[in-house]
């Protein structure tokens, strides 16, 4: 087991602590564990299953969150690699994971954060790393609809390209508000006009002012796009070409020719994002706030809104 997942660890049930190993008394159940890393999933509650991460096929994810657990070598790495490269290149953005990151621990040095849907991603600070697959950071399975923490946990809590892959999101920013401590920090980054990604775990698209109501309990310090208008023509122009066949040996290569020829639209996004224009078909939003004991009201709400 890995240094961070020395942590407390809870029932994903009940949320008590564990006193003993990983057994919950209440449910007088041990939660078992797989590779050294513990699998803390309720069942009853998600779309996933203990048993899946303890046969020798445990789901890895797709090959983007596997990490360093990726074993593909040859002219398939080359491949992969590339596409992974040309899919993430793009204009830096005007606040990022790394920005949320350095204005919580220049706000407490020792602060305590969650990593929801980790994949490989790797930040500076103590963080604990939890998801819903293997990967090369992850430090707990868990589904982020029960997460197994008691509350008040964390100092800030993270979670880009994780909303839109849960079947019911404003259950897991509830819990995400209870395992954070007053005055807490959240960083979300979801998407809006993106198509489908990760096949049958794709589930929610957020407009600017419903991403804003998700984190309604959260006081704002910066929001705004995460990708945009350039990145959304550029995402549907792919799918588009990869359409035209069902047929996997052709539309990775239909895929391929998509990611080439539409990178120049994702530059379109430095020549938009100063316009509220943009809001209307942005790839995606951001969300960096902190933890408020009053929301704001469906009303208030409405003054919110940025489009054209």
């Amino acid at each position: 087991m890995n240094q961070a997942s020395v942590r407390t660890f809870a029932c994903p049930v009940h949320k008590t602590a564990f006193v003993d190993g990983l057994f919950c008394p209440s449910c007088n159940k041990a939660y078992p564990e797989a590779n050294g890393i513990p699998v803390l999933i309720n069942e009853a509650n998600s779309v996933f299953l203990i048993s899946d991460y303890l046969t020798k096929k445990a789901y890895g994810g797709a090959s983007s969150y596997a990490g360093s657990l990726d074993n593909i070598t040859g002219l398939r790495k080359i491949y992969r690699r590339a596409m992974r490269y040309l899919s993430e290149s793009a204009p830096m953005k005007e606040f990022s994971i790394n920005d949320a990151v350095e204005a919580v621990l220049s706000a407490k040095a020792d602060a305590e954060i969650l990593v929801i849907g980790a994949g490989d991603t790797s930040i500076r600070g103590n963080a604990t790393y939890t998801d819903v697959a293997f990967g090369a950071n992850v430090h707990c399975i868990a589904d982020a609809h029960d997460l197994p923490f008691p509350e008040r946990s964390f100092d800030a809590c993270i979670a880009v390209a994780v909303l839109e892959h849960v079947a019911a999101p404003y259950r897991c920013v509830d819990e995400i508000m209870r395992v954070l401590r007053p005055g807490g920090y959240v960083y979300a980054e979801t998407p809006f006009m993106q198509p489908v990604h990760m096949g049958a775990y794709d589930f929610t698209r957020f407009t600017y002012l419903g991403h804003r109501r998700l984190f309604r309990y959260f006081e704002e310090i910066h929001s705004g796009i995460s990708g945009g208008p350039g990145t959304s023509a550029g995402q549907l122009i792919r799918y588009a070409l990869t359409s035209v066949s069902d047929k996997p040996s052709i539309k990775k290569w239909l895929k391929l020719v998509g990611l080439v020829s539409t990178v120049p639209f994702r530059w379109l996004d430095k020549i938009s994002d100063s316009n509220i224009s943009a809001y209307d078909s942005a790839s995606g939003f951001y969300f960096f706030g902190t933890l408020s004991q009053e929301p704001i009201s469906d009303r208030q709400l409405l003054g919110y809104f940025r489009g054209g």
